[in-house]
């Protein structure tokens, strides 16, 4: 039997820029086409594309909030402060009202 590797490492470092090769677990090697990111219909919304860069660890996008008031409690004391929480003090959503109000607030 006479045969040959389908790529050889040499050839494989000299594909063209435009092919790039996929190796999938279970299946055989495929040789395609790169997929140029810039013609993603959601690449206007990148930087590269003019759109707003997402920033990290910031609360525009939060949907709740806790606040506290400290005032009265002196916080000079390391002892754990016990909340009396009321029925109206919060309001758990399922995932449609939460999608609903996303929708409603624009966000």
């Amino acid at each position: 039997m006479a045969g040959r590797e389908l790529l050889t490492p040499d050839e494989v470092r000299m594909l063209d820029n435009q092919y790039a090769l996929l190796f999938i677990r279970g299946e055989r090697p495929v040789k395609d086409f790169k997929y140029n990111l810039k013609e993603h219909p959601n690449a206007n919304k990148t930087p590269i594309g003019n759109g707003k860069p997402y920033i990290h660890g910031t609360t525009e996008n939060s949907i709740g909030s806790i606040s506290f008031n400290l005032e009265d409690i002196d916080l000079s004391t390391k002892d754990i402060i016990d909340i009396e929480l009321q029925d109206n003090d919060y309001e758990l959503l399922s995932n449609e009202e939460i999608d609903e109000y996303i929708k409603e607030s624009n966000l």
